[in-house]
């Protein structure tokens, strides 16, 4: 079944031929785990920049989600950004599904090599004028004694507009340290590589910073998320500092 579903996925975002590249980086490193649980929550960026043209850039999402299965987890988020006048308005949604391909193991059991999933989305926008996207990316999670790496790779495409292009790749990636649940400092890197036929790594936005990251127990089987990083620019298109967040209520039934 979960092969099924991915195969149906490639087959339809390699169907609709030209699309325009997303222009808004990724801000979110996505894990392939999965489970019981239901999450609703927010995360966005803030950019600061000697440039006015880049400086006060904002994006947020509030979602809500829940697992199905040990294996396969629906959400859906709103999308905000800010306008020419400055202020935040909505942009659309998004329907997203995760699915974990290997068995998530417990705490105290000897973990996967690597954990691997994908994460599937489909991006309405709220204004006719703008275009549809299909996101795919492929989720990686690697547990190895204190240290968690997670690493994204993403392929976008854009339609339903005037404007054309290519598929698009992109990356996110978070390496953290476990000095406990509550305490996990590392680092996030997010960026684009450019269109799959025009790759362009110099002319594309590239992030990387440290970050601070952990969960906090509010009560039994509920768990507050959060993630926090200062990200510096690393090529001329990309602002010069951005303060990236997440929070994230978990409830596990």
């Amino acid at each position: 079944m979960k092969t099924i579903l991915l195969c149906a996925w490639l087959t339809l975002l390699l169907s609709f031929g030209q699309a325009n590249g997303a222009e808004a980086p990724p801000f979110r490193s996505w894990w392939p785990i999965v489970n019981l649980e239901i999450e609703a929550g927010g995360r966005g960026f803030y950019t600061f920049d000697a440039d006015e043209h880049q400086d006060g850039q904002s994006k947020q999402r509030y979602g809500f989600g829940s697992g199905i299965t040990d294996w396969l987890f629906l959400e859906i988020e709103g999308e905000y950004e800010n306008n020419s006048e400055g202020s935040l308005q909505f942009n659309g949604y998004e329907l997203e599904s995760r699915i974990e391909f290997t068995k998530t193991k417990a705490f105290n059991e000897k973990p996967n090599p690597v954990d691997v999933g994908v994460l599937l989305g489909f991006s309405v926008p709220d204004s006719g004028l703008d275009p549809y996207e299909l996101e795919s990316r492929l989720l990686l999670y690697k547990r190895a004694g204190p240290w968690r790496t997670t690493g994204n790779l993403i392929v976008e495409h854009e339609f339903g507009n005037s404007e054309s292009g290519g598929l698009e790749l992109a990356y996110a990636g978070q390496l953290r340290y476990r000095l406990n649940r509550n305490v996990q400092p590392g680092f996030e890197a997010f960026g684009r590589f450019g269109e799959l036929d025009d790759l362009a790594i110099g002319s594309q936005q590239q992030k990387f910073g440290p970050g601070l990251f952990g969960f906090f127990e509010v009560k039994n089987d509920v768990a507050l998320k959060y993630e926090i990083s200062w990200l510096l620019g690393l090529t001329g298109p990309t602002p010069s500092h951005s303060l990236k967040w997440l929070v994230e209520f978990e409830y596990r039934y």
